[in-house]
């Protein structure tokens, strides 16, 4: 089987450092893949480990343009999925606009479902494009074949918002890396 991830809109930060970490773990042969493809800024792919796995395919940086994403996922994503022989489509930054299924994203963003944090932010620029990402998001999640949340607070807020997924739910936490599971050193004396 081959697995496509969307990483399209993972260009620094939290995004890129768990797709970072989640390939570095990854034993695809194992879980029945036998190749993972990564569509994603230069950028993002050039932090990306060289496994023999791994095909990285470079798109256009859009920056913080939702729509241009959102078009190139529409119009591009799906035939490339379909050209790379993908049977199943993951997106890890939560939002799709592609045909291709089955798709399973991740929802790693709890700003756009918390009204009171949402609006903190006022109005601006900001909020218009965290009330975007909400209803982007929530379309995703009830389109999607499969959702991954990072907790069980999380699956609960979200689905307040959306209402129920038709998709397979699972909860799957953010790992720790071994860096921190050293025991507690000593101060040195002043």
């Amino acid at each position: 089987m081959r697995l496509g991830i969307d990483a399209s809109n993972l260009r620094r930060g939290g995004g890129v450092t768990h797709l970072i970490q989640m390939l570095g773990a990854a034993d695809p042969p194992a879980a029945g893949f036998d190749t993972v493809v990564v569509w994603g800024a230069d950028s993002t792919l050039a932090q990306l480990a060289d496994r023999p796995w791994l095909v990285k395919h470079a798109v256009a940086e859009f920056g913080d343009n939702l729509v241009r994403r959102a078009l190139w996922q529409r119009s591009r994503l799906g035939p490339l999925a379909r050209g790379e022989q993908c049977d199943l489509l993951f997106v890890p930054g939560g939002s799709f606009a592609t045909s291709f299924k089955p798709v399973v994203v991740m929802s790693r963003n709890m700003l756009p479902f918390e009204w009171r944090e949402l609006l903190r932010f006022g109005f601006s620029p900001q909020t218009v494009k965290m009330l975007f990402l909400r209803w982007s998001q929530s379309r995703s999640l009830q389109r999607a074949d499969g959702v991954i949340f990072l907790t069980c607070y999380a699956q609960r807020a979200i689905l307040r918002v959306t209402g129920p997924i038709g998709g397979a739910l699972a909860i799957i936490p953010h790992g720790v890396e071994p860096r921190f599971r050293k025991a507690p050193r000593l101060p040195r004396p002043l």
